[in-house]
């Protein structure tokens, strides 16, 4: 039996499959576009391999008069030869004039070939903002293009390969179509997701291959790979999926490595979760360079909502809603300006300042006991802080609350001047811990009762003291034993923490120590802690000067025993 397969086909076998093919029939035929398609133990079985020739004006001659009866002229056969098969197969219908069939075909041979032109459309890096690292790499490609092409560098010089990293939203596509404007080349766009919608593992790849051929012809150029974590890593692969999986990694390695090896393509990767990329994509001379685009700080928030308002509102103010969107993507700017615009549009007015702010959640008022209670907290703060010789900067208190504002705004804050430099002894891990532990010794003094002001979100007192004390415990050996339990990051810290009871008996003896120790602290400086609380909670604000005067005459750190 005679069977072929094309190299769709092939994609379906891995090498188990491809040797169960060539026992169980006794003569098997492989077509493939090229010998890199073909299994790896092909040549284990082959008997030979044959190198198919382009299409010759001769052989189209002969197929014609063989296939139609009538003959052609050698200029008819040119044309052919220089047309896709696929569109010569539609052409060459059954029952068409084979002449009408050539006209058309010399027709399209005759339109000129579209030239794919460099990006030209939309902003160019500098006129993104936020970009961060990613931003000064794009300068530098477009700086190392322009020295490839006029020959002052080679082209392994030049970075052509990058991951760029962040939160959904962030322009990581808008970075990519910059990037090739700046650079003045070609970009060519695919994704996982627009791959797997061609159907079937062999459609996919060949999507796959395609956009990286259209690079190679139009070089210099970029691929850009949107959401390539969907590839997965190979070494969590299970279940019916994992072969399919795992090809298609394969042949996404195999199609980095070509266009390293072709010269003008860079290949820029873009993903939510770079911990789920497979490591092979990642190694040295494939997507080894990794920057991240952040969230927009103050400052790009501002210059992301003035290039979307297109210089309206040019001499407006808008520092309240660049404040008020904090931790908001670069799409969600977008997505705030479109809908101030169409609400100016609706009341046929020029949009105003206050369409932007309508766009936003109304700031909610916080009931006087919940800041009164913020007042005790931080005043706990500040007292034992001072009381260990820590320098104040300031002290907050909020009344109202922002719901698009960082967890950190509600209640208010102390703040403090911390050294970068430090001896980092047990000591004063030990007086960071009891100053962050002060709110609530505080509240439970004044008010008979702790509140859940201090815990339940990262960055909250209590989970910054823990963070602390595990890291004397588990990791510098400044607790009670000198094993090395964890590195110094706060994952592995938690981990630990979570498995360990020791550690957690361990962790909860330094806490309870150290809140103890704070009670102590604001039970002797009470009146102080009073008047402290008072004038907080009626100012709001106070500084380190005011701070001192409201307190002045309470004893400091000399009655403060470690």
């Amino acid at each position: 039996m005679l069977t072929a397969y094309d190299q769709a086909s092939l994609s379906r076998y891995n090498t188990f499959d491809f040797a169960d093919a060539v026992t169980e029939f006794d003569r098997v035929v492989v077509v493939a576009e090229s010998e890199s398609a073909l299994p790896d133990d092909f040549d284990l079985v082959a008997d030979t391999v044959v190198k198919v020739e382009p299409v010759t004006a001769r052989d189209v001659i002969a197929s014609i008069r063989v296939c139609f009866r009538t003959q052609i002229t050698e200029e008819q056969a040119e044309a052919v030869t220089k047309a896709p098969l696929a569109k010569v197969a539609m052409a060459l219908r059954p029952g068409r004039n084979v002449a009408e069939a050539l006209n058309a075909i010399q027709r399209l041979q005759a339109k000129p070939e579209e030239t794919k032109r460099p990006q030209t459309e939309g902003p160019a890096l500098d006129d993104l903002f936020g970009l961060g690292e990613a931003g000064e790499w794009g300068r530098e490609l477009a700086a190392d293009f322009e020295d490839w092409k006029a020959g002052r560098i080679s082209w392994s010089d030049v970075d052509c390969g990058i991951l760029a990293s962040g939160p959904p939203g962030t322009g990581k596509t808008t970075f990519a179509k910059a990037l090739a404007k700046t650079c003045n080349v070609h970009v060519e766009l695919g994704s996982v997701a627009r791959w797997q919608a061609k159907g079937h593992l062999g459609d996919m790849l060949k999507a796959m291959r395609k956009v990286f051929e259209e690079a190679r012809k139009n070089a210099p150029a970029i691929v850009f790979l949107d959401e390539i974590d969907a590839v997965g890593d190979r070494n969590r692969f299970s279940g019916h999926n994992a072969d399919y999986s795992t090809q298609v990694v394969a042949a996404l390695l195999e199609c980095i490595d070509g266009a390293e090896g072709r010269e003008g393509v860079v290949v820029v990767g873009a993903c939510n979760y770079p911990d789920k990329l497979d490591a092979a994509l990642v190694r040295p001379g494939r997507l080894d360079r990794h920057v991240r685009i952040p969230l927009p700080d103050a400052n790009a928030r501002e210059g992301i909502i003035r290039y979307h308002l297109r210089g309206e509102l040019e001499d407006t103010v808008i520092k309240n809603v660049v404040d008020r969107t904090v931790g908001r993507t670069g799409a969600e700017l977008e997505q705030l300006v479109r809908e101030a615009r169409r609400r100016a549009r609706r009341s046929r007015r020029p949009m105003e300042l206050n369409d932007m702010e309508k766009s936003l959640p109304p700031v909610a008022l916080i009931p006087d006991a919940i800041v009164r209670r913020s007042a005790v907290h931080e005043s706990g703060h500040v007292v034992v802080g001072i009381a260990l010789g820590m320098s104040l900067e300031r002290v907050t208190l909020m009344d109202t609350f922002d719901p698009l504002g960082p967890d950190t705004q509600i209640g208010g804050g102390a703040f403090f001047q911390l050294e970068r430099l430090t001896e980092r002894t047990r000591e004063e891990f030990n007086d960071r811990i009891c100053m962050g532990l002060g709110g609530l010794a505080a509240e439970e003094i004044m008010l008979g009762s702790k509140g859940a002001g201090g815990g339940g979100d990262p960055g909250s007192d209590l989970h910054i003291v823990t963070i602390d004390a595990l890291r004397m415990e588990a990791s510098y050996g400044l607790g009670q034993g000198l094993a090395y339990f964890s590195a110094d990051s706060e994952e592995a810290l938690m981990m630990v923490l979570r498995t360990n009871p020791d550690i957690q008996k361990r962790v909860n003896q330094v806490l309870e120590e150290q809140y103890r120790r704070a009670k102590e602290i604001l039970t002797g400086r009470m009146e102080g802690l009073e008047r402290l609380s008072v004038e907080l909670f009626a100012k709001r604000l106070l500084s380190a000067e005011e701070v001192r005067g409201v307190i002045d005459g309470q004893p400091r750190l000399a009655l403060v025993e470690r």
